[in-house]
């Protein structure tokens, strides 16, 4: 901290040869700042009778320093000790020169004392333009120096699974994008189902309701029957097919109880039949279009006029 002290002795000549010291001291917190930082100036006057010091309002200084607050004045031993500080803040980088402050002392007639404060220097935040800066070594612009060698593990690791999810998601949009044919759909269907019963997530009932409604809705397609046919003409060649069906009549209506493997078989059956019959490809058949011979000749067409039974 630096620090002026004055000290000097009063003397009174009104009749009475008397003398007074007063000590002086001023000093700036911190003794160095940077441009824009706040800084006390601090003012002591002691003395050895109780007196009112009289400070100034505000610190006159160049134009690079500013006051930002009103003094603050106390007093200390009964009048004996006064302080001043006057918060201040410096916008150039420079060693500040404070001008002197003068006080009053009221207890010496009026007397007047000057304080010097110290020099303060101010840095600036920036380096100014004659200072070296350091120059590094050219290094790759892709170097990883510096980085553990895990983080560099990790970030591989991590750019993988991306481009790994992003693939099956773009296989999976793809295929998405290609619509499948009643087989695909049934036989997709199918496995839904075997997979639900499982993993216990279907009643046995509730399985072959899915069951028949698979196999329907691929009637339906692929021979044109209406929803309310019964299905066991389905299988005529068939016998594995017709048990399943029987069973699933079982499960539905009779309430019977639904061993474990019995879902399992029909659900390989009914894969099974599915194959075979997309194998045959069965022609889609429209039975609600008549023989174009049909439309000129009166009866002589065939004696079906809808959907077939």
């Amino acid at each position: 901290m630096a620090r002026t002290v004055l000290s000097v002795g009063l003397g009174f000549a009104s009749g009475v040869a008397a003398q007074s010291a007063v000590d002086l001291e001023a000093t700036v917190l911190p003794e160095s700042v940077r441009v824009g930082e706040e800084f006390t100036v601090r003012l002591v006057v002691g003395q050895e009778r109780a007196g009112d010091v009289r400070f100034p309002a505000l610190i006159e200084g160049p134009e690079s320093i500013e006051q930002t607050g009103p003094v603050q004045i106390r007093s200390v031993d009964e009048g004996r000790r006064w302080e001043a500080e006057y918060t201040m803040r410096a916008w150039r980088a420079d060693t500040l020169v404070i001008p002197p402050v003068e006080v009053e002392l009221a207890a010496a007639g009026g007397v007047v004392r000057r304080l010097q404060p110290p020099a303060v220097p101010v840095v600036s935040v920036l380096p100014a333009a004659d200072d070296p800066l350091e120059l590094r070594e050219a290094r790759p612009l892709l170097s990883l120096r510096g980085l553990p060698w895990w983080l560099v593990l990790l970030a591989a690791a991590l750019a993988a699974l991306a481009w790994w999810t992003w693939g099956r998601r773009r296989a999976a949009a793809t295929a998405a994008d290609v619509p499948l044919g009643p087989g695909d759909l049934a036989l997709r269907d199918l496995a839904r189902l075997r997979e639900g019963w499982v993993r216990q997530q279907v009643s046995g009932d509730g399985f072959y309701d899915g069951y028949e409604e698979t196999l329907r809705r691929y009637a339906h397609v692929t021979r044109g029957w209406a929803p309310s046919k019964a299905l066991l003409g389905l299988g005529d060649s068939d016998t594995g097919l017709v048990a399943a069906l029987r069973h699933s009549i079982l499960a539905r209506f009779a309430r019977l109880r639904t061993e474990w493997e019995g879902p399992l078989g029909d659900v390989e059956v009914g894969e099974a039949f599915v194959r075979a019959d997309m194998a045959e490809s069965v022609p889609i058949e429209d039975p609600g279009e008549p023989d174009a011979s049909g439309d000129d000749a009166d009866g002589g067409g065939p004696t079906g006029s809808g959907g077939g039974t």
